[in-house]
């Protein structure tokens, strides 16, 4: 089954929630980060435009890219970067869900988001592996389970015109 992600009109509305609590949701949603990742992740963890993740599920420290804008609200922020601990994730998952009206919102749903969109947009799935931390790249194929829209759209795309999707070099 494809991975518990949120639509694009579930992600206009769990980026509408306030303040900080739309931050998490942003950081979550630019960097597929985990939860304790992102509560454990501080100031001093920033390198140039990466975020290092030091105390990780497969115990290995990962480098995770940070596009320009949520880079651009981390500078200048001092000490933790989530106003939640760890064990908040349920309070963090009611607060969004009573304040998107996603009942069934839960904060891995954003990781499953980003993943998605990151191979939705072309990305390859070596380097969402890594971003992600999977030992496995098995683990990071369930993303892959892309919905037939998409598979038809990349079909089209790769394929163009020619029903055998691609041309034989000339030989002139």
């Amino acid at each position: 089954s494809p991975p518990d992600r949120l639509s694009d009109d579930d992600v206009r509305r769990v980026l509408d929630i306030p303040e900080p609590q739309a931050f998490v949701v942003r950081l979550a949603l630019s960097t597929g980060m985990r939860w304790g990742e992102m509560c454990r992740a501080s100031a001093k963890d920033l390198d140039g435009n990466m975020l290092i993740v030091h105390r990780t599920k497969s115990g290995k420290v990962r480098r995770v890219p940070l596009h320009p804008e949520i880079l651009r609200e981390l500078k200048g922020r001092v000490g933790r970067l989530v106003p939640y601990s760890e064990r908040a994730n349920g309070s963090f998952n009611k607060f969004v869900a009573r304040n998107s009206g996603i009942r069934k919102f839960h904060v891995h749903q954003l990781r499953h988001t980003f993943a998605c969109r990151w191979l939705e947009r072309g990305g390859s799935l070596p380097a969402l592996q890594q971003i992600l931390g999977h030992a496995s790249v098995v683990t990071t194929q369930h993303y892959a389970k892309l919905g037939d829209d998409l598979v038809r759209r990349e079909a089209a795309r790769i394929t163009g015109s020619d029903p055998y999707g691609w041309r034989p070099p000339t030989t002139d």
